[in-house]
Formats: structure tokens, C-alpha cells, sequence
């Protein structure tokens, strides 16, 4: 079942980025916690300084899954560069920072999921639409979730 909800919450924080990314053409860095009874919540950064949001949230995250054991899991969503290394189709893309609390221990628990996608406006309208390219996942240590 965990995988299941953790499914869940990547998914959700890919639709809630991608639908802000369609509006507004922007991304701010922003979380997805999963908890223990299936409870998705999505938190934001409280810092006015753009530059300072992702390093903020992940500050307040490790504070909270310290607080809060109920945390199974979480994701860390931002828009980012792909690195030419990962070879993307695109540069542009979302970098899901995924980590679960049960692999604190390994030594590569967590992943960063690059998501490559490309905005599209419409000729005949002002509408801006994503095309979402497959994923490229790539095994990192844990940040958050760390003993």
C-alpha cells in the first residue's frame, strides 16, 4: 500500500505543478508529506526571497519529519535545468526530490525524478498547454530523512 500512496502523492505534485506551470508560467519550489494514514498535504516555503525558497523548505522539512514520525514520506518539487549529463530531450524540467523514512539508513535512499517537459501555446487562443516527457529517475542520499 505504501507505494501505492506514494505513487499518489508524485503524481499529485506533478499535476499541481504542471497546472501552475500552465497558468502562470512559473513554479515555485514547493512539498508534498505523505503521512502514515494516506494524508497527502502540500506545504509551502514562507520566505519572500525567491533565490532562498528551496534551501528554506528543505530547512523546514527536516525540522518537521524530526517533529512528526507520522511522515512516511514527502517530495520536494521544483523547476529546474536538466543537466546535460542525464540527457533529456529538453532542458526544462521538474525536479521531484522524492525520500521515504524507511530508507533512512541506506546510504542511496532517495531519488531525484527529472520530469522534461515543454510549454505550448495555441495558435488560435492564449491558452498554454504541457507536453510531459517520460521521467529519468537518478538514485541520491537522503537529505531529510536522516538519522
Amino acid at each position: 500500500m505504501h507505494e501505492e500512496q506514494l505513487f499518489e502523492m508524485v503524481n499529485e505534485a506533478v499535476k499541481y505543478a504542471k497546472n501552475s506551470l500552465e497558468e502562470k508560467q512559473e513554479l515555485k519550489p514547493f512539498a508534498m508529506l505523505l503521512f502514515r494514514n494516506g494524508y497527502i498535504e502540500r506545504v509551502t516555503a514562507n520566505e519572500e526571497d525567491h533565490d532562498n525558497l528551496y534551501e528554506s523548505l528543505v530547512i523546514s522539512l527536516r525540522q518537521r519529519v524530526a517533529d512528526e514520525p507520522k511522515i512516511t514520506g514527502l517530495a520536494i518539487i521544483a523547476a529546474v535545468s536538466i543537466p546535460g549529463l542525464y540527457k533529456p530531450p529538453v532542458d526544462d524540467g521538474m525536479r521531484v526530490h522524492l525520500e521515504e523514512r524507511h530508507k533512512a539508513d541506506n546510504i542511496i535512499g532517495a531519488r531525484f525524478i527529472y520530469v522534461p517537459y515543454q510549454l505550448y501555446k495555441s495558435s488560435s487562443s492564449d491558452t498554454i498547454t504541457m507536453h510531459l516527457h517520460d521521467p529519468i529517475p537518478v538514485s541520491i542520499p537522503q537529505e531529510i530523512f536522516t538519522k
